[in-house]
């Protein structure tokens, strides 16, 4: 380069340098007139000028520009950009050269400053905190680039890691390197006490104790005065919101919480006290209600629990406002809006309710297009909404979708917005089931229907509603379907449902702009449609719609205004009389169904266990392969909605193999079908036993709360491992034989949680006849009922009454193996596992009749409801005949405890002491479960 440049700068990038770098103005702009354009032409080469440190290839790297290609503005703008955002540049000016002159050919170049390298850091009076932390916190360290501008946020955060660490007070001061250029960067550093909070304590609180408070806040003195202790302001702040939000949801809505600081015995301590003004507790006395046609004042008050001086809790009125939604959703009403206003009254504290309602239009269910699954087979969706009841045609209650969205979500086969695989949140886009396109009933097909078919087009359905054919006459250009000429994109419902629009290319009511991800037919499945109405209406695909009226099944008439002879009116100028319709679109993210589990369990009875378990919830045993590419790719045996489960169990006392699969809808019937094979080998306190063989059963859910089935078991058994002398119930059974069973089983329940319920009933009956090496039959009766006594103010603590009972009796000829024997959790407590049963020869040999009860209460032990004690009575006895010869008991008490990372299922641990019991029993003082649910 040599002369004076003629080459242009290009001014428009350079105030766009100017603009992403430095605010102080230390780049200058070359002298150029403004608003020079790019000329058109190509780049021959583009060359990095500057650059002392930094090698030219690095830069050019993150460009776009390159040889041979236009020149072009937007992406010389992105390069620079680019290059800023790479670091390590404080200046980036870009130019070009015509060379030679007017060929049309130009060489790019990017001048770019280089920063100086930091040379010294240094952080003086540091000592709580290390040098590596600031380093990671401000990334100012020798030999990074030396940024002003950095240097001086770099005082920020190292004054906010200190008040993270408890040192409150710290300040943070730059002696040098605040200047561009600067190469040191030196800083001092006032530590100053670190605080930490020695004691909480609450003032004023009469309405919640002071342990309940404790868990609403994450201040927390130190752990036997060493661990934790943590002290920040910004933490105190968010202590006191949680603690005003915590009593406004108690109806106290003037509460008033101060934090007070007193400094401790020790330096740094500091002892924290909220002081709470909880002041008037707000109750309900009357509800109102405005704007309500459809459904009467009585009814919407019925079952709603804020009222006649109730106090206004939060989650109380949040129940409310979801029970008035969904008695409209049940209507079709899938855009009520229910909104409530408290109106002071002349009581202190006391406030009416003014319920005020936007009914919004009923609609019924039109289309149903699923999008996203491309595993999952279209009929697995499908099911769970016939299950939940959302299917077209039928009213649109919202209550229903949200089963239906609940079914979908407890599939597992999709991400959704409740966390998996123990707890953790596997990512992806959240499963959504959303209600789009809505057509009232006065515009059945859309509001782009009437403006396009103009004037003196008779909107009447030419057709009898169960013919399936849709005639609705077209301007010039667009076919019967509302769809241009050719393009074969109908507009029929879904199953046939009448005003249900579909979503083909030039659909005259295709969903809003919003929706996501595009609705679109597939081009074959357009096709198809087009043609097959096409023939309906007696004209070939593609050609000229035929007269209106044309096309007429047999025994029909038009439906004109006027000629019908059984229904005549101007009524049915509305072809769809009081039939709104709207879609519901459900679009997936499929996450990744396959396990591969390892755990390890023990319990008082089944000794130490380990587990290893292959598991597939969404197997299709139907989906072979046809090549390699479709295993590694994770679609072969997948997309079915199935479960296939392989599970290994060794442990101490028990060793078992399993392969099992189960149908969730056989035949696409709402019927569940499983079969299984195993391998199961078990060490009794008094023989061992080893068992080979299969099951199947077939069962059907009705209602919520119902499920029948029928199992039928095939095993060979193998009886060995007693002592001898042995009793001849276990010479009976010595050695190999064989069983096969059929047991039919219904069950109810409607337990308000499975694993720790306090509410609720459960209740199962089942018959069982075996033939085989022993004919024998079995009948039991299983109840548990769940009694709430009381909880906390604030609704958190449950109290409740469990009542159990298992009454069994079978014939005389049962084997050993299948005899009645208790003891032990989640039976008679405070005895061994399967000892309470008749003797001889000083062990047990099963009996023919069981009946055993518990009751248990249950209450909380701490504030934050992790641990539970209980206190229990059990009783009950196993006979040889069908007479009571002798009753056991227990008394006892135990420790349930709850910890979230190890699953739903509670740890149990009891103490149980017998004070019935007969010869021979064996006694178990204590008995633990982990994953107890008895």
């Amino acid at each position: 380069m040599s002369g004076a440049w003629p080459w242009r700068v290009l001014a428009p990038l350079a105030l766009l340098a100017m603009a992403a770098g430095d605010p102080s103005g230390r780049w200058t702009l070359p002298a150029a007139r403004a608003g020079d354009q790019l000329p058109e032409g190509i780049v021959t080469e583009v060359r990095i000028e500057g650059n002392t440190t930094i090698p030219a290839e690095k830069l050019r790297a993150h460009l776009l520009s390159r040889a041979g290609q236009p020149l072009d503005q937007q992406k010389v703008e992105a390069d620079i950009k680019s290059l800023i955002a790479k670091g390590g540049l404080s200046d980036v000016s870009p130019y070009y050269d015509e060379s030679p002159p007017k060929s049309g050919k130009f060489i790019l170049i990017f001048r770019v400053r280089e920063m100086p390298v930091l040379r010294v850091v240094e952080f003086r009076g540091r000592k709580a905190v290390s040098q590596k932390e600031i380093e990671e916190a401000t990334d100012l360290k020798v030999g990074n680039r030396a940024d002003s501008t950095k240097t001086r946020l770099a005082l920020g955060q190292i004054q906010r890691l200190y008040q993270e660490k408890g040192y409150d007070l710290a300040e943070v001061r730059l002696l040098e390197g605040g200047n561009m250029g600067d190469t040191k960067a030196i800083f001092q550093i006032f530590e100053g006490p670190k605080f930490k909070v020695h004691s909480i304590d609450f003032k004023g609180n009469v309405f919640a104790t002071d342990a309940r408070l404790r868990t609403m806040v994450a201040s927390r003195p130190p752990i036997l005065g060493v661990v934790g202790g943590k002290y920040h302001r910004d933490l105190l702040d968010e202590d006191v919101r949680k603690l005003k939000e915590y009593y406004q949801s108690q109806g106290f809505y003037e509460v008033k919480v101060t934090p007070v600081t007193r400094p401790g015995s020790s330096l740094g301590d500091i002892n924290l006290t909220f002081v709470i003004s909880e002041g008037t507790r707000y109750s309900v006395r009357n509800l109102l209600f405005e704007g309500n046609e459809k459904i009467k004042t009585a009814e919407l008050r019925e079952g709603l629990q804020l009222h006649s001086g109730k106090p206004f809790l939060e989650a109380v009125k949040e129940a409310d406002l979801k029970l008035l939604k969904s008695r409209y959703y049940a209507l079709g009403c899938a855009d009520v809006s229910v909104t409530f206003e408290p109106r002071f009254t002349n009581q202190l504290g006391v406030v009416d309710l003014v319920y005020k309602i936007e009914e919004g239009q009923a609609y019924l269910v039109g289309e149903m297009p699923v999008y996203g699954n491309t595993r999952t087979r279209d009929k697995v969706i499908r099911r769970e909404a016939a299950m939940a009841g959302v299917l077209p045609g039928e009213i649109l209650d919202m209550n229903r979708v949200e089963v239906y969205k609940q079914r979908l979500n407890a599939l597992g086969y999709f991400h959704g917005n409740m966390p998996q695989q123990g707890g953790q949140d596997l990512g992806g886009k959240p499963l959504e089931v959303r209600v789009l396109n809505k057509r009232p009933g006065d515009k059945p097909y859309g509001d782009l229907m009437l403006p396009l078919m103009g004037e003196g087009v008779t909107q009447a359905r030419m057709q009898d509603p169960g013919s399936g054919v849709e005639l609705v006459p077209a301007p010039e250009g667009l076919d019967a379907g509302g769809a241009a000429a050719g393009s074969g994109a109908g507009a029929g419902a879904a199953g046939g449902t009448p005003g249900a629009g579909g979503f083909g290319a030039g659909n005259l009511f295709a969903p809003p702009a919003d929706a996501t991800p595009p609705l679109t037919v597939p081009p074959a499945r357009a096709g198809r449609r087009a043609a097959a109405n096409a023939a309906a209406n007696g004209a070939a695909p593609g050609g000229t719609p035929p007269p209106l009226g044309s096309g007429e099944l047999p025994n029909t008439y038009p439906s004109l205004p006027g000629t019908n002879m059984t229904s005549v009116g101007p009524d049915l100028n509305d072809p769809f009389r009081n039939r709104s319709y709207a879609d519901i679109l459900t679009s997936v993210d499929e996450a990744p169904t396959g396990r591969f589990m390892v755990g390890v369990a023990a319990s008082s009875y089944q000794g130490l266990f380990g587990n290893v378990t292959v598991y597939e919830k969404n197997f299709d045993i139907f989906n072979v392969p046809r090549s390699f590419n479709d295993i590694f790719n994770g679609t072969a045996f997948r997309g079915g909605g199935q479960e296939f489960r392989l599970n290994i169990q060794p442990g101490t006392l028990i060793n078992k193999f399993e392969a099992s699969l189960r149908e969730p809808y056989l035949f696409d019937l709402p019927i569940g079908a499983g079969v299984a094979g195993y391998w199961f080998s078990r060490f009794y306190p008094d023989w061992d036993e080893r068992r080979g063989g299969g099951r199947f059963s077939l069962g059907r859910q009705f209602g919520t709360s119902t499920y029948a089935d029928v199992a039928v078991r095939v095993e060979d058994i193998n009886f060995f491992g007693f002592r001898s002398p042995a009793p001849a119930e276990y010479l009976a059974v010595a050695g190999e034989s064989f069983l096969a069973s059929i047991r039919p089983s219904l069950r109810f329940d409607n337990r308000n949680n499975p694993f720790m319920p306090n509410k609720g009933q459960y209740a199962e009956f089942s018959v069982e006849q075996g033939w085989g090496s022993f004919t024998w039959t079995k009948a039991d009766a299983e109840g548990r009922a769940y009694f709430p006594t009381g909880s906390r103010p604030d609704g958190s603590g449950k109290r409740f009454f469990t009542l159990r009972g298992h009454f069994g009796i079978a014939t005389q000829g049962i084997p050993v193996y299948e005899s009645y024997f208790a003891g032990n959790f989640g039976s008679l407590r405070g005895f061994q596992y399967r000892t309470i049963s008749p003797h001889a020869l000083g062990v047990p040999v099963g009996g023919v009749m069981m009946a055993l009860g518990s009751l248990e209460y249950q209450f909380p032990l701490t504030a934050s409801d992790t641990f539970h004690q209980v206190v229990f009575c059990d009783f009950g006895t196993v006979e040889g005949d069908y007479n009571f010869h002798k009753i056991r008991a227990s008394v006892g008490t135990g420790l349930r405890m709850l910890i979230p990372q190890m699953g739903p299922v509670p740890l149990g641990f009891d103490l149980a002491f017998p004070i019935s019991y007969a010869d021979g029993d064996r006694l178990r003082y204590f008995n633990f479960s982990m994953g107890a649910m008895y």
